[in-house]
C-alpha cells in the first residue's frame, strides 16, 4: 500500500485535513464520521459538507462539488485548537458582533493552505499546482482587472470565477499579451461591465504574461 493510501486510510473521525476543489478553492475540513469505505468532513468556515471515498476523491454534498484530499498532516496544536474552536463556536450560527473572526481565527484563514500544500500528500502536486495558478489569476483579475471596492457598478464576489480555468490553459498555451487581452476583452463584454473595466485589459493581460512566466 502507497503511503499516500496508508494516510488515507488511517483518516478518523476528530481529524483536520485539506481538500482542493476543481476551481482552486480550499477547504479545511473536520472529519465527523467515518467507516472502512468512506468518511464525511465539513468546511470549518462555511460549514459546508463533504463526503469522501477513501481514495480521498469526493464532493460537496450541497452541490455536487469535486473536491480532493491533498494534506492530512497534523496542524500545528495552537492552530488545531483555534480550529476547533471556531468549528464549535460557527455550529452555533452566531449573529454579528458574535461572528467576528479573532485574530488567530483570521490568521487560520489566510495561511492554513500554505502549510498544508507544504506538506501534501503524494502524487497529488499536479492538483496543488493547478489550484495555485488558478487563485493566482483569480487575484490578479481582482486586484488590477475589476476590483470590489470600486465606487460605482462593483464586480460581485464570484464575478469571474467561470473564466478562470480558460484563462489559466491560454496563458500555460502561450504568452502572447495580445491574446491574452483579447480573451479578456471577451470576458469582460460576455460580464458586460463597465468600460472602465475595458481599458484595463492590455495592463492586465502583460501582468498575466508576467505571472505565467514564473510558472516555467
Amino acid at each position: 500500500m502507497s503511503s499516500r493510501a496508508q494516510a488515507l486510510k488511517a483518516v478518523s473521525v476528530g481529524d483536520l485535513i485539506f481538500g482542493l476543489r476543481e476551481d482552486g478553492r480550499p477547504d479545511l475540513l473536520l472529519v465527523y464520521s467515518a467507516d472502512d469505505a468512506t468518511f464525511l468532513a465539513r468546511n470549518i468556515f462555511n460549514r459546508t459538507n463533504f463526503r469522501f471515498s477513501r481514495d480521498g476523491q469526493g464532493r460537496r454534498i450541497e452541490d455536487g462539488q469535486a473536491c480532493t484530499i491533498v494534506s492530512t498532516t497534523a496542524l500545528p496544536p495552537e492552530q488545531h485548537q483555534v480550529a476547533i474552536g471556531l468549528d464549535r463556536r460557527m455550529s452555533t450560527n452566531p449573529e454579528y458582533p458574535d461572528s467576528r473572526l479573532t485574530e488567530d481565527e483570521i490568521r487560520l484563514v489566510l495561511d492554513h493552505h500554505e502549510f498544508f500544500e507544504a506538506r501534501l500528500l503524494p502524487g497529488t502536486e499536479p492538483i496543488v499546482r493547478r489550484a495555485q495558478r488558478l487563485r493566482a489569476v483569480s487575484h490578479i483579475l481582482m486586484m488590477e482587472l475589476d476590483r470590489a471596492d470600486a465606487p460605482e457598478s462593483p464586480p460581485s464576489l464570484r464575478e469571474y470565477d467561470d473564466h478562470v480555468p480558460a484563462l489559466v490553459e491560454l496563458l500555460e498555451k502561450q504568452d502572447s499579451s495580445p491574446d491574452v487581452g483579447r480573451l479578456l476583452s471577451d470576458i469582460v463584454a460576455l460580464r458586460k461591465r463597465p468600460q472602465r473595466v475595458s481599458e484595463r485589459t492590455a495592463a492586465v493581460a502583460d501582468s498575466l504574461v508576467r505571472l505565467a512566466q514564473s510558472w516555467t
